[in-house]
């Protein structure tokens, strides 16, 4: 994909090497883990992909950043369409590249609408965290609450069987 710069963990590697760009943007994550629609967006990551140790986690704004060469920060960049335009100049398997849309919580609802696409395949899942669920969580996904709670709109299929069903 020609761009005008290098994605941020190669800059980041070229300068401080492998180990240290991954904690820089791993700062990122932590500090969006923060807030209650971070700690959904890492809490989603499992229903995603299944396992996360065997991805790279990479925030929407920074790759907005290097395929796009700027973007807005609130995330209306990030979604099916730009996805789409990913997959057309790179052709990935499915499963190489998953992506968790999470809308802004409106004025007063108490729930946030997300979406998995897998670049490949499409929708994986869509519905919706509750708001309230987020806050009182810590910002981690540990053992005593490794999947945050969801109401689904479709029936969710696991990471795994889109990837079994495309192979």
């Amino acid at each position: 994909m020609v761009k005008a710069s290098g994605l941020p963990v190669d800059q980041l590697t070229r300068l401080y090497g492998a180990e240290a760009a991954e904690l820089v943007l791993h700062q990122g994550l932590a500090w969006r883990a923060m807030h209650s629609h971070g700690r959904a967006l890492i809490g989603l990551l499992p229903r995603a992909v299944g396992d996360v140790e065997s991805y790279d986690v990479r925030e929407g704004e920074t790759v907005a950043g290097a395929v796009l060469g700027w973007n807005f920060g609130d995330g209306h960049l990030h979604n099916e369409q730009l996805v789409a335009a990913v997959q057309q100049r790179c052709g990935f398997a499915p499963g190489d590249l998953r992506v968790v849309l999470l809308e802004a919580q409106p004025t007063h609802r108490r729930r946030q609408h997300y979406r998995i696409v897998d670049a490949a395949t499409g929708l994986i899942e869509e519905g919706y965290v509750n708001v309230r669920e987020m806050v009182v969580r810590q910002p981690w996904v540990d053992d005593e609450t490794p999947e945050i709670p969801v109401e689904p709109i479709a029936r969710p299929r696991p990471a795994t069987e889109v990837a079994a069903a495309h192979e």
